[in-house]
């Protein structure tokens, strides 16, 4: 019987949106992950900027956030994906990685709500 255990590896997540919580508007612009094992050993990466969602609007309070910080809102507007490529391609990634995969972000409420639907 093998008893060694499955080593953890730690995803660290960030997330762009333009609304606070998933759902009532366009959410997600965009995430990227960097995956760390044990030793702090860089695993691998991966990123991706996603196109709007038909008909979605920002919420107000975003879209001013937004309005201060141009150069990150130009960033997460570059090279678009169609969420339905991007979000199957991450999970593949993320269950490609040597190891159980552990989330951490933060702030870990906000990341969380977003990656955990996909």
């Amino acid at each position: 019987m093998n008893t060694k255990a499955i080593p953890e590896i730690y995803v660290s997540t960030d997330v762009e949106a333009d609304d606070p919580i998933p759902g009532p508007h366009s959410t997600m612009l965009s995430f990227a992950l960097a995956a760390f094992a044990e030793d702090k050993q860089l695993i691998g990466t991966f990123s991706a900027n996603l196109e709007t969602l038909e008909g979605a609007a920002a919420h107000p309070v975003q879209v001013a956030w937004w309005k201060t910080q141009p150069d990150a809102w130009e960033a997460c507007h570059r090279d678009l994906q169609k969420p339905e490529i991007a979000l199957p391609a991450y999970v593949d990634w993320v269950e490609k990685l040597p190891g159980k995969p552990v989330f951490v972000a933060y702030p870990a409420g906000f990341d969380f709500t977003y990656m955990s639907g996909t």
